[in-house]
């Protein structure tokens, strides 16, 4: 059965923020028609009125099964809630623990309109089996380290897996290689990632100067900065999702525009943990395209692209001293079409138009802070200032509804919040 919306305001996200009105035809997994059409007989129909349809958002670095771990170790900096906190709680997690997180993750990303997310995080078959239940489309990579002398192992399952498993769920699962970081990766093993990469052709997912206790520790190790020490071990050869970013100079960013790094800004994360402020205005001049990530659940401590996009175009403004820092239309762009190309999926969605993946988030309009709109009250101004993650009334992925009417359809919401309220007191 085909997907009719009907008489609907969209932002293709293809121009400069142009909306149009008309009607978009769904059939399969793509998107079909658009424009001033009419539906056919037996074609489902959703209505546009006082709605609004936007791509589905794409959340370009978190750690889904964390939502197991969030509120854990508050208060603390990354390095200390790292060590002492997160790794001995992660020890204790099982199988189930992880299906649950990731689909519990899952739940909280497709309510609040995110379609497509990049994960680094342990168990990748447990965030298949969930993404099998929820509907979403991911992006996996298992966490790489070797500092307990299993990295080869860790690497060889990771190559094994992606290769049995790529483009599982008619075409909505991809992957990456994901090493953690510089400081939980040797350097021999940096360069057997990046051997890796080059056989593969599979993209790279990296935490990156997120502290300044990292660079330091960088310089101390390797007498090099940690963007110039990741390019000394072929790394940067590839296509690379480099997460947070924060703390570069002038030459690191120089060589990210070089290489075409792909900087994932994470703003409320920096926030909390206070890594720093990403230098988005500095990358942006050197050509480094940016994208929006939420980081996991136990470090943010939510997954909501809304929320993300809207603290990033706010902490710019702040931190550039400049009201023209970061525009609504480039926040919805990070949050949208530059991460798609961020990983590499630019082809298939991130826009809507027709032969792109349906993956396309509508929006009730019919809500206090949307009013007034004219000219002078710009609509997209409120999208991205004003909107709220309860605003999203339909998510629709790979040409499947998979969030009507602000349900989840393949989730029993209470049966899960109960299975997980059990796991985390059991833990």
């Amino acid at each position: 059965m085909a997907i009719f919306i009907k008489d609907i305001l969209y932002l293709p996200m293809t121009g400069r923020g142009e909306f149009h009105h008309g009607s978009i035809r769904i059939e399969g997994q793509r998107i079909t028609a658009m424009g001033d059409i009419v539906p056919k007989w037996g074609d489902e129909i959703i209505y546009g009125q006082d709605k609004c349809a936007l791509p589905g958002f794409v959340n370009c670095h978190t750690h889904a099964a964390m939502t197991m771990l969030r509120g854990y170790g508050e208060g603390l900096p990354l390095e200390q809630w790292l060590q002492d906190v997160i790794r001995p709680a992660e020890n204790s997690l099982t199988d189930e623990d992880f299906y649950l997180g990731n689909l519990l993750a899952h739940l909280e990303m497709l309510k609040s309109g995110t379609t497509c997310y990049a994960d680094m995080y342990f168990d990748p078959g447990s965030a298949i089996w969930a993404a099998e239940t929820s509907g979403i489309r991911g992006v996996l990579g298992a966490g790489l380290v070797d500092y307990d002398g299993r990295g080869e192992y860790y690497l060889r399952e990771a190559l094994r897996f992606a290769k049995e498993h790529e483009n599982d769920l008619e075409g909505r699962i991809h992957f990456m290689l994901a090493p953690h970081a510089l400081y939980s990766c040797s350097e021999n093993y940096l360069q057997s990632i990046a051997h890796a990469a080059e056989e593969t052709g599979l993209p790279i997912h990296i935490h990156v100067a997120e502290t300044e206790i990292e660079q330091e520790a960088c310089l101390r190790n390797h007498g090099k900065r940690a963007l110039q020490y990741l390019d000394s071990t072929g790394l940067l050869r590839h296509k690379v999702l480099a997460a947070h970013m924060v703390h570069l100079d002038e030459s690191e960013m120089e060589l990210a525009g070089e290489r075409g790094v792909s900087a994932i800004h994470c703003p409320q994360s920096n926030m909390k943990l206070a890594s720093g402020i990403f230098p988005h205005g500095e990358l942006k001049k050197h050509g480094v395209p940016i994208a929006l990530g939420t980081d996991g659940a136990a470090s943010n401590n939510d997954l909501d692209m809304v929320e993300e996009m809207r603290t990033a175009i706010l902490l710019q403004k702040v931190a550039q001293k400049d009201a023209d820092a970061l525009n609504p239309y480039e926040a919805l762009s990070m949050a949208t079409i530059n991460g798609a190309k961020a990983l590499g999926l630019d082809d298939e969605i991130g826009t809507l138009e027709v032969g792109k993946k349906a993956d396309i988030n509508i929006i009730s309009l019919w809500r206090p802070h949307f009013y007034p709109r004219t000219e002078r009250h710009s609509l997209l101004s409120h999208l991205v200032y004003c909107m709220k993650s309860g605003d999203v009334h339909t998510v629709i992925v790979n040409g499947k509804i998979i969030v009507r009417e602000r349900k989840c359809v393949n989730i029993d919401e209470g049966k899960l919040y109960q299975e997980v309220q059990h796991r985390a007191a059991r833990m």
